[in-house]
This record gives C-alpha cells, structure tokens and sequence, in this order.
C-alpha cells in the first residue's frame, strides 16, 4: 500500500535530510583536520591547543556532531510519530467502510425470506 507522505511529513523529512548532510559536514570537517595535524611536524603547542579546546568543547557541550545527533533522533522520531498516525487515520477509514459494509449485509439478511 503506497501512502503519500503529508505537507508537514514532507517538512521532516526535508529537515532529516538537511541534518544527515549536516552530520557528513562535521565528520568531513573533523577528519580534514585530524589528516592536516598529522602532517604538521612536532608543534607542541599547537597539539596542547587542539586538545585543550576539544576537551573544553566536550566541558562546555559543544560537540557539533553529537547535538546533530541528537537532532536527527528526534527529527526521526517525529517522522515515526506522524507516519503512525497517517496509519491510524487510514485503519479508522477502513474500519468505518467495513462498518458500512456489514450493516448494509446485516440489513439483507434481515430482510431476505427465511428458508425453512
């Protein structure tokens, strides 16, 4: 069965997409910088300065890839949300229009002459 993902579904998914390309930024980034270091001779000071700032980062709580993360999961989780209720709403269509079906077969069988 092919359901049609609503406007606001759209919206989401359009955000996911936006974080996941976000996410690959950041690992990009952090890898790019992790190859130049590798290659910059024994500058002491400019190790203790990467680490410092990375430790103070994780401190203070500015890792950008674990709070894209985290907005992804719940961008995810928002999706999973709305896609259930589109489901919903569907079962109730059809459990109404079986509703319908069964009373008007009822009305036949009351109606119908009996064969005794």
């Amino acid at each position: 069965m092919e359901v049609r993902p609503t406007a606001a579904m759209m919206d989401v998914i359009v955000n996911i997409m936006i974080e996941v390309l976000t996410i690959l930024a950041i690992a990009t980034k952090e890898i790019k910088q992790r190859r130049a270091s590798e290659l910059t001779p024994g500058n002491s000071s400019h190790l203790t300065y990467r680490y410092t700032e990375k430790y103070m980062n994780k401190l203070l709580g500015k890792n950008d890839i674990e709070s894209a993360l985290k907005r992804l999961d719940t961008l995810t989780q928002e999706e999973a949300r709305m896609a259930t209720v589109e489901v919903l709403k569907m079962m109730k269509g059809v459990d109404d229009k079986m509703n319908v079906v069964l009373d008007g077969a009822q009305w036949v069988v009351i109606k119908s002459p009996t064969l005794c």
